[in-house]
């Protein structure tokens, strides 16, 4: 019998997504739950965490993206998941799966952004549950959680700490909370960092004068620096410099390595090969035999993820209101109370925010010598989407239309498609055919009791 804390627990909406989405992502990964990804660089850095070494005690084999200096083998990328998965490693070694720690965290992020939504106050629960599903399935959360691997897990796991920072900034803002909870997420995308309007523009705003606004900024700097200072002592004690993470030296392929030492790491060079892939870019297509497949190198969120464009709905009513006189905005009789009022500038605050962090955010990707190698769709739009929802649920007021869930559909159609597609190339074998045998497997025991 269930007590009636759990039960109360257990009928909550957060606690059953996360159990819906638990199992999705857990199908999707299938037999691979129990075993590791292609590359399951943080398991091996907990490892070495855990016996007192910043290189790799163990190396994975292949030793594909990670760093060869003065002859060790580090992981350069932000060490937040492998910190996560210290007392997992601890218990059970490199036994334990970066796919099913993947999928439990992508899982909590999903329940995380409901919970979001309904500090927003949206009160169309259906519509919550609606935004919970793009997150979770019309983007490229659903592969990244279910097929793990160093690059995918970095990425949901800085979803989790995105969503932790917005609940924060939706909540009461607490500068040095919501600086914290952005610090932990750029240990995990070092770009995450860069979404720090999302909490300072309300909170500036909020500020009575000058000097409160500089209170402001300088507890959020306090909340974000344990994390900006150990990632630069970390950084410190493998590559004796504050600022180096490695990746110049990273095990890359060679048409990578050739495009990096051409131009750089980052570039104007690659600005317009990156807003095409974010953008517009199609899949490819062959005539002869006719076939469409998705480009590896990445293919435009507007042809991936369509719902994002609901977004701008509430932008372009804002610019409108405007250019606009307050009196033509509303009906005589219907002039907001000086509380509807602040309603509203809260809501410009969060919209205004979340433009300016999600531009800023991308940045970095729109200058990198690479669009995301493998992947389905533009998946270090990861980064930002937790707020390109967000400002879904700021652009429909929390109530979709039936276009709006239809956008929606489409993009969850399309992932469905780019999971189909990648599955392969991780696990050997089409996603179908594991529970083509399984089927079998039990109609053979199912045919052995009954004789």
């Amino acid at each position: 019998m269930m007590t009636p804390s759990l039960r109360r627990l257990w009928g909550s909406v957060p606690v059953r997504l996360f159990v819906v989405f638990l199992a999705i992502y857990g199908l999707t990964a299938g037999v691979s739950l129990g075993r590791h990804s292609l590359a399951p660089h943080f398991v091996y850095l907990a490892e070495s965490f855990l016996h007192g070494h910043l290189d790799l005690a163990h190396v994975p084999d292949p030793p594909y993206d990670l760093t060869s200096f003065e002859g060790r083998w580090y992981v350069s990328f932000p060490p937040l998941p492998a910190l996560l998965m210290l007392p997992l490693v601890a218990v059970r070694g490199l036994a334990v799966s970066d796919i099913a720690f993947s999928v439990a965290v992508g899982a909590l992020s999903v329940s995380l952004f409901y919970v979001l939504l309904a500090r927003l106050k949206i009160r169309d629960w259906g519509s919550g549950l609606w935004l919970c599903v793009l997150l979770g399935l019309g983007t490229p959360l659903w592969y990244c959680a279910a097929l793990g691997s160093v690059w995918y897990t970095a990425h949901v796991v800085a979803i989790t700490c995105l969503c932790l920072y917005a609940l924060e900034v939706v909540g009461q803002n607490r500068p040095v909370w919501a600086g914290l909870w952005l610090g932990l997420g750029f240990l995990a995308r070092v770009p995450v960092l860069l979404a720090f309007p999302l909490s300072l523009v309300p909170g500036i705003q909020r500020a009575r004068n000058g000097r409160e606004a500089v209170r402001i900024s300088f507890l959020f700097a306090l909340g974000t620096a344990p994390a900006l200072l150990g990632q630069a002592g970390y950084n410190w004690a493998r590559f004796g410099n504050p600022l180096e993470f490695g990746y110049r030296w990273m095990n890359s392929p060679g048409p990578l390595l050739e495009r990096q030492a051409a131009w750089g790491q980052f570039g104007l060079h690659f600005l317009p090969e990156n807003l095409y892939t974010l953008l517009v870019r199609p899949p490819l297509v062959s005539i002869a035999p006719l076939r469409v497949t998705p480009d590896p190198w990445g293919m435009g969120l507007l042809l991936t993820c369509p719902a994002l464009l609901l977004g701008l709905r509430g932008t372009l009513a804002e610019v409108g209101r405007r250019l606009s006189s307050r009196r033509h905005l509303w009906p005589p009789g219907m002039v907001p109370s000086p509380r509807r009022f602040t309603t509203f500038a809260r809501v410009r605050s969060l919209r205004l925010g979340s433009w300016l962090a999600v531009a800023l955010v991308a940045v970095p990707s729109l200058l990198y010598f690479n669009t995301g190698s493998y992947q389905f769709g533009y998946r270090f739009a990861l980064d930002w989407l937790p707020l390109g929802v967000l400002l879904v649920a700021l652009g429909t007021g929390g109530r979709l239309r039936r276009w709006g869930k239809v956008l929606i559909v489409v993009s969850v159609l399309m992932h469905l498609w780019g999971v189909l597609w990648m599955y392969p190339n991780f696990n050997g074998q089409p996603w179908h055919v594991q529970y083509v045998q399984l089927v079998r497997d039990l109609s053979h025991w199912v045919v052995d009791v009954a004789r």
